[in-house]
């Protein structure tokens, strides 16, 4: 049984792979037949239409117009210089009158700069002054404890005397020796009081010499007002005649 079945399996075997040959070549040939056909039909296109002519506008030709040139005549020319003039009057009036007031306000720097000094060495002078004073009030209070100190030296000679008469208890040496004490402090304080005197002669001839200067320089600020005014006052009138 198994060997007649063999066979029959074969031919429906056989059969089915010449079926499937034919449907195959059958397929292939009729894709050869349609090819060539999508092939021309995809390359006939239409082209495109061409662009229409660019129409570019002529530039419209303006008309010429001859412009007849005016001339000027004498009375015009004759304004026209008299105009320039004018204000070439005005614009040198202008520029001495800013010069006058620059001169004007710098004479005006110059005497304030030398107002600050008058007074800037009128408050030197015035400091050395009051240290002049305070030295003199010093001298005065040493020249005092100096008189005390000769008025009790002057008891102790009266004393000394006593003593050498024999109405005191203290011994003439020692009265001597206090005397000799209260002679050297009188002259100490005779010392310091010169010494202080000697300090207020200084400040008083220091605040001299800053008075000196700031004299001289109060004259120079006098005349640098007097030079500002002036500049001044000729710009003001200078600017009304312009007016």
């Amino acid at each position: 049984m198994a060997n007649q079945e063999e066979p029959s399996k074969k031919k429906e075997f056989q059969k089915k792979t010449d079926e499937d040959i034919d449907s195959f070549l059958s397929r292939s040939e009729f894709t050869k037949t349609q090819a060539p056909l999508k092939s021309t039909q995809s390359y006939q296109l239409t082209p495109p239409p061409p662009p229409p002519p660019s129409q570019t506008p002529e530039p419209q030709k303006k008309p010429t117009v001859q412009e007849e040139k005016h001339e000027t005549t004498d009375a015009e020319h004759e304004d026209q210089i008299r105009m320039a003039r004018s204000g070439r009057a005005e614009a040198e009036a202008y520029r001495d009158v800013a010069v006058l007031r620059k001169k004007a306000h710098s004479f005006g720097h110059k005497a304030a700069k030398f107002y600050h000094k008058y007074r800037a060495n009128e408050a030197k002078a015035q400091k050395c002054q009051a240290r002049a004073v305070a030295y003199r009030e010093k001298a005065g209070l040493h020249r005092e404890k100096a008189r005390d100190f000769r008025d009790r030296e002057k008891e102790y000679e009266v004393e000394l005397s006593g003593a050498a008469q024999g109405k005191t208890e203290l011994s003439p040496e020692s009265v001597r020796t206090k005397m000799a004490t209260m002679e050297r402090k009188s002259a100490k304080q005779e010392e310091v009081a010169k010494r202080n005197e000697s300090k207020a002669a200084s400040q008083t001839a220091k605040a001299a010499k800053f008075r000196t200067r700031a004299a001289k320089f109060l004259e120079q600020n006098k005349l640098f007002e007097s030079e500002a005014r002036r500049y001044a006052k000729r710009a003001d009138n200078l600017e009304k005649a312009g007016v």
